[in-house]
């Protein structure tokens, strides 16, 4: 396997681990499907393996990467409420909102000031 097919290949697992976080942060595939804007069905093919779009990746990923974040601070349980509770560091803005604009810079810095116990 070429070191290319091996990034590809990672990817892959990569977009289908993220579903598999996201259906289960918003509750369902087409929850999900909805949040990274496309059609439930193109959803499970990602979870086959099949690559999403930039856009779906990019929000995906995201997500993916704020739950990290958040799981090594909260109990798991207690994150998807975090996701869609108003923030004040993010101007009373849902998490999930900021991070469907785009804004993974934003939703990490409120993730680090509830890290460190910052007040809005």
């Amino acid at each position: 396997m070429t070191k290319r097919s091996e990034v590809a290949a990672l990817l892959s697992s990569a977009d289908a681990f993220g579903i598999e976080v996201g259906a289960s942060l918003l509750g369902s595939r087409a929850a999900l499907a909805d949040f990274i804007g496309m059609h439930r069905s193109q959803v499970s093919r990602g979870a086959k393996g099949q690559r999403l779009n930039d856009k779906a990746a990019w929000r995906l990923a995201s997500l993916e990467a704020a739950f990290i974040a958040l799981a090594k601070i909260y109990d798991p349980a207690v994150i998807p409420d975090w996701l869609l509770g108003i923030n004040p560091h993010l101007n009373d803005r849902r998490p999930l909102d900021v991070l469907a604009e785009g804004d993974l810079g934003a939703v990490m810095q409120a993730i680090q000031a509830a890290r460190t116990g910052a007040f809005a």
